[in-house]
């Protein structure tokens, strides 16, 4: 998802400043107090965002790119569980941060936890990105900058077969180009919303259930937002008519109180359990 100038290298507070990431990051905080039990040891706001921009997942492909990217790309229909391990894999590491009081490490696990599940539920990463890059460049054909590797300039074996590359990726329909447009206009959408509006209207009963978090399975409750959000073909949609009112209603409305709601699941399933 879109994090904007959160991405300004070596800024002093990188992962504050406005982005998509950093807006739903924050309001799901906000609820979190409102469904965590009072005086829950959790970061705050600020500690979370601490561990975005330059210093969250995005900010491995300034620093070394193709090397030991965390990829949160997944196919609803061909997974291959890779995200999703990754994500119970931030449960695991932020529950023992919790238990042990580590401000540090839990403000780390949590900001990249919900990273990855939003990047998991957003519809442009619900395609075979990796499998398309792979067959226009390796790793090992990053071009390179005064010695700095600049990722997504493309090579090839010849002039052309370079432009070719290049212009599949960043062209007017290029994978990269279609993929920022998309998350661009996700965060146009995101910008004015009020923590409240970021979260999807509940029934009682939906409350409840968040409340006893406890019972919540994290990784059956990911899947069926990413289902929910998989039915409505946003990407695909997108990819034919570009952006319209239906999308950015959808974006609004479905998509991300969907992805806030799925964030604080994350968290709250990451408090150590009562004995």
């Amino acid at each position: 998802m879109y994090s904007t100038v959160g991405l300004l290298k070596n800024a002093k507070h990188s992962g504050e400043l406005s982005g998509t990431h950093q807006r739903l990051d924050r309001a799901a905080r906000s609820w979190f107090k409102v469904f965590a039990p009072s005086g829950e040891f959790f970061p705050s706001t600020r500690d979370i965002l601490h561990f975005e921009g330059n210093r969250g997942p995005d900010g491995l492909k300034w620093k070394s790119p193709g090397i030991d990217e965390p990829m949160h790309f997944i196919l609803p229909d061909d997974d291959n569980g890779k995200l999703a391990k990754m994500i119970t894999d931030h449960q695991y590491n932020l529950r023992q941060a919790l238990t042990k009081q580590d401000k540090v490490r839990a403000a780390f696990e949590a900001a990249w936890m919900a990273h990855a599940i939003t990047d998991g539920l957003t519809p442009a990463h619900h395609f075979p990105y990796e499998e398309a890059v792979g067959e226009l460049m390796s790793d090992r054909e990053y071009k390179k900058i005064f010695g700095h590797p600049i990722k997504g300039i493309m090579r090839g074996d010849t002039l052309a077969e370079a432009a070719r590359n290049n212009w599949l990726y960043w062209g007017v329909e290029g994978y990269m180009t279609k993929h920022i447009a998309f998350e661009y206009g996700v965060a146009l959408v995101a910008t004015p919303m009020t923590n409240k509006a970021l979260f999807p209207k509940l029934s009682e009963e939906e409350k409840a259930r968040i409340y006893d978090y406890q019972q919540i399975d994290l990784i059956s409750e990911f899947y069926k937002s990413l289902y929910k959000i998989d039915q409505l073909k946003m990407y695909e949609r997108f990819r034919k008519k570009g952006w319209n009112t239906k999308l950015a209603y959808e974006s609004r409305e479905i998509l991300l109180p969907e992805i806030v709601k799925m964030i604080l699941i994350g968290w709250l399933t990451s408090l150590p359990r009562e004995k």
